[in-house]
Protein backbone atom coordinates (compact mmCIF):
# COMPACT_ATOMS: atom_id res chain seq x y z
CA UNK A 1 0.00 0.00 0.00
CA UNK A 2 1.18 3.43 -0.92
CA UNK A 3 2.24 6.23 1.14
CA UNK A 4 -0.52 7.81 0.01
CA UNK A 5 -3.55 4.69 0.02
CA UNK A 6 -2.45 4.53 3.89
CA UNK A 7 -3.18 8.34 4.65
CA UNK A 8 -6.42 8.28 3.02
CA UNK A 9 -7.31 4.91 4.49
CA UNK A 10 -6.53 6.59 8.13
CA UNK A 11 -8.07 9.79 7.13
CA UNK A 12 -11.21 8.09 6.04
CA UNK A 13 -10.87 6.13 8.98
CA UNK A 14 -11.05 9.12 11.46
CA UNK A 15 -13.86 11.16 9.74
CA UNK A 16 -15.92 8.34 10.44
CA UNK A 17 -14.51 8.19 13.98
CA UNK A 18 -15.72 11.81 14.10
CA UNK A 19 -19.27 10.79 12.38
CA UNK A 20 -19.68 8.48 14.56
CA UNK A 21 -19.08 10.61 17.97
CA UNK A 22 -21.37 13.46 16.42
CA UNK A 23 -24.03 11.49 15.81
CA UNK A 24 -23.82 9.69 18.97
CA UNK A 25 -23.59 12.86 20.65
CA UNK A 26 -26.63 14.25 18.85
CA UNK A 27 -28.81 11.34 19.91
CA UNK A 28 -27.47 11.98 23.88
CA UNK A 29 -28.23 15.72 23.32
CA UNK A 30 -31.48 14.79 22.27
CA UNK A 31 -32.67 12.26 24.70
CA UNK A 32 -31.32 14.50 27.82
CA UNK A 33 -33.34 17.34 26.07
CA UNK A 34 -36.35 15.83 25.93
CA UNK A 35 -35.57 14.65 29.67
CA UNK A 36 -35.34 17.96 30.72
CA UNK A 37 -38.61 18.80 29.03
CA UNK A 38 -40.59 16.11 30.56
CA UNK A 39 -38.97 17.23 33.84
CA UNK A 40 -40.30 20.64 33.40
CA UNK A 41 -43.75 19.55 31.67
CA UNK A 42 -44.10 16.66 33.77
CA UNK A 43 -43.20 16.38 37.84
CA UNK A 44 -41.99 20.26 38.22
CA UNK A 45 -45.06 21.28 36.46
CA UNK A 46 -47.09 19.22 38.81
CA UNK A 47 -45.26 20.22 42.03
CA UNK A 48 -45.70 23.52 41.11
CA UNK A 49 -49.25 23.08 41.03
CA UNK A 50 -49.41 21.48 44.10
CA UNK A 51 -47.88 24.43 45.92
CA UNK A 52 -50.52 26.58 44.27
CA UNK A 53 -53.24 24.62 45.74
CA UNK A 54 -51.47 24.94 49.46
CA UNK A 55 -50.73 28.63 48.91
CA UNK A 56 -54.31 28.85 48.00
CA UNK A 57 -55.84 26.70 50.92
CA UNK A 58 -53.89 29.13 53.05
CA UNK A 59 -55.18 32.11 52.08
CA UNK A 60 -58.31 30.76 52.51
CA UNK A 61 -57.81 29.66 55.61
CA UNK A 62 -56.22 32.67 56.85
CA UNK A 63 -58.66 35.05 55.45
CA UNK A 64 -61.49 32.41 57.35
CA UNK A 65 -59.29 32.88 60.72
CA UNK A 66 -58.84 37.34 59.90
CA UNK A 67 -62.99 37.61 59.45
CA UNK A 68 -63.31 36.88 63.02
CA UNK A 69 -61.24 39.40 64.36
CA UNK A 70 -62.70 41.53 62.41
CA UNK A 71 -65.02 44.11 63.67
CA UNK A 72 -65.55 46.89 60.29
CA UNK A 73 -67.97 45.98 57.98
CA UNK A 74 -66.18 46.73 55.32
CA UNK A 75 -63.33 44.96 56.38
CA UNK A 76 -65.33 42.00 56.73
CA UNK A 77 -66.69 42.53 53.06
CA UNK A 78 -63.03 43.11 51.93
CA UNK A 79 -62.35 39.68 53.74
CA UNK A 80 -64.71 37.68 52.78
CA UNK A 81 -63.65 38.58 49.19
CA UNK A 82 -60.19 37.80 49.80
CA UNK A 83 -61.56 33.96 51.32
CA UNK A 84 -63.57 33.66 47.99
CA UNK A 85 -60.96 34.68 45.25
CA UNK A 86 -58.61 31.59 47.67
CA UNK A 87 -61.59 29.50 47.51
CA UNK A 88 -61.53 29.79 43.74
CA UNK A 89 -57.78 29.44 43.13
CA UNK A 90 -57.93 26.62 45.33
CA UNK A 91 -60.33 25.08 42.83
CA UNK A 92 -58.87 25.93 39.73
CA UNK A 93 -55.22 24.68 41.07
CA UNK A 94 -56.77 21.32 41.80
CA UNK A 95 -58.88 20.83 38.57
CA UNK A 96 -55.46 21.83 36.62
CA UNK A 97 -53.47 19.30 38.66
CA UNK A 98 -56.03 16.49 38.20
CA UNK A 99 -56.00 17.47 34.22
CA UNK A 100 -52.23 17.05 34.50
CA UNK A 101 -52.36 13.82 36.34
CA UNK A 102 -54.82 12.23 34.59
CA UNK A 103 -53.04 13.27 31.17
CA UNK A 104 -49.57 11.88 32.22
CA UNK A 105 -48.31 8.71 31.55
CA UNK A 106 -45.20 8.87 33.82
CA UNK A 107 -47.12 9.44 37.35
CA UNK A 108 -46.99 7.06 39.43
CA UNK A 109 -49.40 4.96 41.57
CA UNK A 110 -48.27 6.75 44.88
CA UNK A 111 -48.85 10.60 43.46
CA UNK A 112 -52.19 9.34 41.77
CA UNK A 113 -53.19 8.28 45.36
CA UNK A 114 -51.88 11.15 47.06
CA UNK A 115 -53.86 13.77 44.20
CA UNK A 116 -57.26 11.22 44.98
CA UNK A 117 -56.39 12.18 48.85
CA UNK A 118 -55.79 15.82 48.51
CA UNK A 119 -59.07 16.48 46.67
CA UNK A 120 -60.91 13.66 49.04
CA UNK A 121 -59.86 15.91 51.73
CA UNK A 122 -60.66 19.30 50.13
CA UNK A 123 -64.01 18.00 49.14
CA UNK A 124 -64.85 17.81 52.98
CA UNK A 125 -62.76 20.93 53.83
CA UNK A 126 -64.22 23.45 51.69
CA UNK A 127 -67.78 23.67 52.52
CA UNK A 128 -66.81 23.78 56.26
CA UNK A 129 -64.15 26.81 55.15
CA UNK A 130 -66.69 28.80 53.59
CA UNK A 131 -69.36 28.03 56.24
CA UNK A 132 -66.90 29.76 58.78
CA UNK A 133 -66.87 32.73 56.15
CA UNK A 134 -70.06 33.15 56.11
CA UNK A 135 -71.15 33.01 59.96
CA UNK A 136 -68.64 35.43 61.19
CA UNK A 137 -69.40 37.97 58.54
CA UNK A 138 -73.11 37.54 59.38
CA UNK A 139 -71.93 37.85 62.87
CA UNK A 140 -72.29 33.98 64.24
CA UNK A 141 -68.64 33.88 65.64
CA UNK A 142 -69.43 31.68 68.38
CA UNK A 143 -70.79 29.18 66.20
CA UNK A 144 -67.67 29.76 63.58
CA UNK A 145 -65.31 29.20 66.37
CA UNK A 146 -66.90 25.84 67.23
CA UNK A 147 -66.45 24.94 63.74
CA UNK A 148 -62.85 25.94 63.81
CA UNK A 149 -61.92 23.97 66.59
CA UNK A 150 -64.47 20.89 65.76
CA UNK A 151 -64.53 20.69 62.30
CA UNK A 152 -62.01 23.26 60.44
CA UNK A 153 -58.28 22.69 61.88
CA UNK A 154 -58.64 18.71 62.06
CA UNK A 155 -59.62 18.90 58.02
CA UNK A 156 -57.29 21.65 57.49
CA UNK A 157 -54.24 19.86 59.50
CA UNK A 158 -55.06 16.64 57.15
CA UNK A 159 -54.92 19.11 53.75
CA UNK A 160 -51.95 20.09 54.73
CA UNK A 161 -50.43 16.56 55.87
CA UNK A 162 -51.48 15.51 52.21
CA UNK A 163 -49.80 18.66 50.21
CA UNK A 164 -46.94 17.58 52.08
CA UNK A 165 -46.75 14.18 51.46
CA UNK A 166 -47.16 14.95 47.79
CA UNK A 167 -44.21 17.05 47.72
CA UNK A 168 -42.01 14.56 49.68
CA UNK A 169 -43.21 11.97 47.00
CA UNK A 170 -42.40 14.71 44.29
CA UNK A 171 -38.97 15.51 45.50
CA UNK A 172 -38.00 11.70 46.07
CA UNK A 173 -39.04 10.92 42.44
CA UNK A 174 -37.37 14.60 41.10
CA UNK A 175 -33.97 12.94 42.85
CA UNK A 176 -34.27 9.53 41.57
CA UNK A 177 -34.76 11.40 37.88
CA UNK A 178 -31.70 13.21 38.17
CA UNK A 179 -29.19 10.09 39.42
CA UNK A 180 -30.98 8.57 36.60
CA UNK A 181 -30.09 11.33 33.80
Amino acid sequence: MTVRGKLTWAFGALAALVLAVAGFSVKALGESDLRFANFVDGINARALEVAKVRTAVDRRAIAARNIMFTTQASDIATIKAEALRADEDVQRSLSALKKMVNDSSDVSEEARQLVAKIEQIESRYRPVALKIVDMASQGDYESATLSINNECRPLLAALISATNEYQDQTEKRAAEMLAAA
